[in-house]
C-alpha cells in the first residue's frame, strides 16, 4: 500500500517527509520523497487558475463590449496556472503529480488547514479526474511530533470539501465581479478603471481619509488646568479638568471658553481637598508578530512598504529557513513552542549576536493553543542564520521577529499609578503620576512603544494614597486647535484593512464582518487576508489610484473622481460581508457553489443601465507652454512607468485591436526626454519659451559616455545641444 501525500508547498512537504518517511530530509531535498509506505510531493500554491473569459467565448474578448455583459460562467473551468514571478506554466508540476497518482493506492490531502488549502488539493484532484480514496490531514505547524500526531487523525476528505467549495465560489465571484464591474466602468468612462471586491473599499479608506484631511475645518477648543501647593507632594501637581458628558454635549472637546472661565474664577486663589488612590498597572510584552502586525511595525519603524516587508519575510524563509510560516494571521503559539523555546532562542540570539536574560519558566499569554488558527505566530526557527549573512533590511526584520519572541520570556513592566481627583460642577480635576516598579521586558527592549502612547503622567510629583489638600490654586485656560486625521502610511492602512468594520455605519454589516473574523485574534472585521493586503496596495499604486508621497499613502485625483462615481452597493466593505454569509451556506452544503456568483450578477444587473451614465473622468492636464508646431497647449502626462512626458493637446490616439495605440489626429509634437534625461515641467516651459536649458550628466547612446551641455528647442520640435567647448564624445542626435 502506498499513500501519496500532496502538500500545499514544498517546505511543508519536506517537513512532512521528515516526520513520516523515516528519512533524513534536508531543506533543499528534491521532491517527491518516499519511505514507510508514503510518497510526499507538493503543489506550489494554486496549480490551477480560472480560464480567462475570452478563452471560453470569443465575444468576451477584445475589444470589450457592453452588449455582452454580464459575463457569467457556472462551474467556471480552470487551466494550469502561470507563476506570477517567473512567468512559467505550472503544467509540468501538474503532470508530475498526475504520474504519481497512477502509482498510489490512496491520497492524503495536506493543504493548509483553511479554505484555500482545501481548495488547492481538491481542484487538482478534480482536474486530473482522480476517483480514488482521499483523506485529509490538518498540519498546523512544522514540529515533527505534531505532524506525526496529525497523521494519526486523518479524516475522510469528502467531509471537508465544503471549505474548498466556499473558496472556489469566492474565486468565481471575484472573477465575475472584477470582469463585469471593470468593463462597465471602463466602457462608460473611457480609460481603464479597475474594480475589485477588496481593492475598491481599500481605495475608499484612503479617499475618505484624504478628503477628511482636506475638508477639515480647524476649530479652537479649550483645556483647563489647576495647580497649587500640596504639603504632601514634592512639587506642585498639575490637575487636568475632565468635562462630564453634559458639558461635552457629544463633542470631544470644550469649544466654549466661557464655561471654563467660570470654573477658573471660582477656583483661583482658593483651596480644595482631594483624594488619592494607588493602583498597579501591568504592561505585558507584545505578542509575537502575525503578518499584519509585522507589516505595520516595519512601516512605523523603518518606513518599509508592505510589499517590501512581505518579500523580506519570504526571503527569510526561502533563503535562510530562518522563520516559521510568514503569512500567518495568528499571534499565538502552541505548548510545543514553549518547550522548544530555550533551544530555538539560544540559536536565534547567536544569529543576532545578542544575549538576553530570558526566563524560560515564564509562560506568557502567547502560548494559547485555543487561539492558534490555521497557523501560529511568526517566530524564528532553530537554524544557523547569522545576520552578517543577510542584507541590512533582512537583518532588521529578522531581528525584530527574534526580539518579539524573546520578549515572551521576560517579565511584564509594572507601574504604581497615583490618581488624585476632586469634583467641581461640570466635571472633575485629575492629577496622575506614575512610577516604575519593575521595568521588566522594557529594561531589555527599550524600543517598544508605550501602550498608552502618552507618558505625560510621569511629569507629576508622586502623591501617596489618602486625603490631601491643594492650596493657593491657580488655573489656566489653554487654547488649542483641532487637528485633521493623519494621512495613511502603508502600515496604518494595512491595520485598517484588518479592522475596516469600525468605519461601517450599518450595524448589521458591522456585525457580520466581526462575526467573519470571530476567533481570529488580530483580525477585527477586515477585508482581504494577511497574505493579500500588501499586493492589493501595490495594485492600487500600479493602476494610478494610490501614490506614495514622502512615505504617506495618498489617493490620486483620478481615484477620488472614480470612487465617488462607483455604485454605493459595490464600493464598501459590505460586499465582503454579504459574500461571507453566502459562502457559509456553500461550505455547509446549503447552497450551490454558483450561488455567490449569481448574487454578484443580481447586484450588477441592478446598476448596469445607470452606473456612470453621462459621467466623464478626464484628468486635468498641467499646461506647460505652447506647441512650437501648431500653437496649441503642451500638457504634461505620465507614462505607464510613472515617468512624465509632454505632448501637444491636439494629439489624439485610439487603441487598436492588438492592444497598440495609433495617433489619429494632432500635430504629433511630443517631448519624452533626451540623452537619458527626463525633463521637469520648469525645464520644458523654458524650452517652449525659446530659452536654453543647462543639462548635466547626459549620456550618449552611441558611446555610453556622459557629457554636459545646454539644450534648446528648434522650430521643428527637435532638441539642439549647445556646447561651451567641444564635447569629448559624440552625443545622441535623437530628436526627442
Amino acid at each position: 500500500m502506498s499513500k501519496l501525500v500532496i502538500a500545499e508547498k514544498p517546505m511543508l512537504a519536506r517537513d512532512i517527509a521528515r516526520a513520516i518517511t523515516g528519512k533524513e530530509v534536508s531543506e533543499s531535498a528534491r521532491l517527491p520523497i518516499s519511505g514507510n509506505g508514503y510518497t510526499v510531493c507538493a503543489c506550489s500554491g494554486h496549480l490551477l487558475e480560472l480560464v480567462k473569459p475570452d478563452a471560453i467565448d470569443q465575444k468576451w474578448g477584445m475589444p470589450w463590449s457592453l452588449d455582452v455583459l454580464p459575463i457569467e460562467v457556472h462551474d467556471w473551468p480552470k487551466e494550469p496556472a502561470v507563476d506570477k514571478k517567473t512567468g512559467e506554466s505550472k503544467k509540468p508540476l501538474i503532470d508530475q503529480i498526475a504520474g504519481l497518482l497512477e502509482t498510489c493506492d490512496s491520497v492524503i490531502a495536506a493543504g493548509d488547514p483553511d479554505d484555500e488549502g482545501q481548495l488547492i488539493v481538491d481542484e487538482l484532484l478534480d482536474y486530473l479526474g482522480y476517483a480514488g480514496k482521499v483523506e485529509r490531514v490538518y498540519v498546523n505547524d512544522n514540529i515533527e511530533k505534531n505532524i506525526v500526531k496529525a497523521f494519526d487523525k486523518l479524516v475522510p476528505n469528502d467531509s471537508c470539501r465544503g471549505a474548498g467549495n466556499a473558496a472556489y465560489a469566492r474565486q468565481m465571484a471575484d472573477m465575475c465581479f472584477g470582469v463585469n464591474e471593470t468593463r462597465l466602468a471602463t466602457k462608460r468612462l473611457g480609460g481603464l478603471f479597475s474594480v475589485g471586491r477588496v481593492q475598491t473599499p481599500t481605495l475608499g479608506l484612503v479617499v475618505n481619509r484624504d478628503e477628511a484631511i482636506e475638508n477639515h475645518v480647524t476649530r479652537k477648543y479649550y483645556e483647563l488646568t489647576a495647580t497649587g501647593g500640596c504639603a504632601d507632594a514634592s512639587g506642585a501637581p498639575v490637575f487636568k479638568f475632565k468635562p462630564d458628558k453634559d458639558m461635552l454635549a457629544g463633542e470631544k472637546h470644550v469649544f466654549d471658553r466661557d464655561v471654563l472661565d467660570v470654573i477658573k474664577a471660582k477656583l483661583d486663589g482658593s483651596g480644595m481637598s482631594f483624594s488619592t488612590v494607588i493602583s498597579k498597572k501591568v504592561e505585558n510584552p507584545p505578542l509575537p508578530y502575525n503578518l499584519t502586525v509585522l507589516l505595520s511595525d516595519m512601516s512605523r519603524r523603518y518606513g518599509f512598504s508592505a510589499s517590501k516587508t512581505q518579500q523580506i519575510t519570504q526571503d527569510l524563509r526561502d533563503k535562510y529557513k530562518a522563520i516559521t510560516y510568514n503569512r500567518s494571521d495568528s499571534q499565538y503559539l502552541k505548548e510545543e513552542h514553549f518547550a522548544q523555546a530555550p533551544v530555538v532562542l539560544a540559536q536565534a540570539m547567536e544569529n543576532v549576536g545578542a544575549t538576553w536574560p530570558l526566563d524560560y519558566s515564564i509562560h506568557s499569554k502567547a502560548f494559547n493553543e485555543k487561539n492558534v488558527t490555521a497557523h501560529h505566530g511568526i517566530i524564528p526557527q532553530e537554524v544557523s542564520a547569522p545576520v552578517a549573512d543577510m542584507t541590512g533590511d533582512e537583518a532588521k526584520v529578522y531581528t525584530a521577529i527574534v526580539e518579539r519572541y524573546a520578549m515572551q520570556f521576560l517579565p511584564p513592566a509594572t507601574y504604581d499609578v497615583s490618581t488624585s481627583a476632586f469634583a467641581v460642577d461640570g466635571g472633575e480635576f485629575q492629577a496622575v503620576a506614575r512610577r516604575v516598579r519593575e521595568a521588566g521586558f522594557k529594561a531589555v527592549f527599550g524600543n517598544v512603544s508605550d501602550e498608552d502612547g502618552d507618558d505625560a503622567a510621569s511629569g507629576n510629583p508622586w502623591i501617596d494614597e489618602g486625603d490631601h489638600r491643594l492650596e493657593r490654586i491657580e488655573c489656566a485656560v489653554t487654547e488649542k486647535e483641532t487637528a485633521p486625521p493623519k494621512p495613511y502610511t502603508e502600515g496604518t492602512l494595512i491595520a485598517d484593512m484588518a479592522s475596516i468594520a469600525k468605519y461601517v455605519t450599518d450595524p448589521e454589516v458591522k456585525a457580520i464582518l466581526k462575526q467573519k473574523d470571530d476567533g481570529k485574534k488580530g483580525e477585527h472585521g477586515g477585508i482581504g487576508t494577511t497574505a493579500t493586503r500588501a499586493s492589493i496596495i501595490e495594485k492600487l499604486k500600479e493602476r494610478g489610484y494610490l501614490e506614495d508621497v514622502k512615505g504617506k499613502i495618498r489617493s490620486t485625483e483620478k481615484a477620488r473622481a472614480f470612487y465617488h462615481l462607483l455604485p454605493p452597493e459595490i464600493r464598501g466593505a459590505d460586499v465582503t460581508a454579504r459574500w461571507w454569509l453566502i459562502q457559509q451556506d456553500i461550505a455547509e452544503g446549503n447552497a450551490d457553489v454558483n450561488a455567490l456568483q449569481q448574487s454578484v450578477i443580481e447586484v450588477f444587473n441592478g446598476h448596469r443601465e445607470t452606473a456612470y451614465v453621462g459621467a466623464n473622468i478626464a484628468p486635468k492636464a498641467t499646461v506647460v507652454g505652447k506647441c512650437p508646431l501648431c500653437g496649441a497647449d503642451v500638457v504634461q502626462r505620465k507614462s505607464k512607468s510613472g515617468k512624465p512626458f509632454y505632448t501637444c493637446s491636439s494629439n489624439k490616439s485610439e487603441k487598436q485591436e492588438d492592444g497598440t495605440w495609433k495617433q489619429v489626429a494632432g500635430c504629433g509634437f511630443k517631448l519624452l526626454g533626451w540623452c537619458g534625461k527626463t525633463f521637469t515641467p520648469k525645464q520644458v516651459a523654458s524650452l517652449l519659451e525659446g530659452k536654453a536649458v543647462p543639462l548635466k550628466g547626459c549620456k550618449s547612446k552611441t558611446t555610453g559616455k556622459t557629457f554636459d551641455c545646454k539644450a534648446k528647442l528648434k522650430k521643428d520640435g527637435t532638441i539642439e545641444p549647445m556646447f561651451d567647448s567641444k564635447p569629448k564624445g559624440k552625443y545622441n542626435k535623437a530628436r526627442r
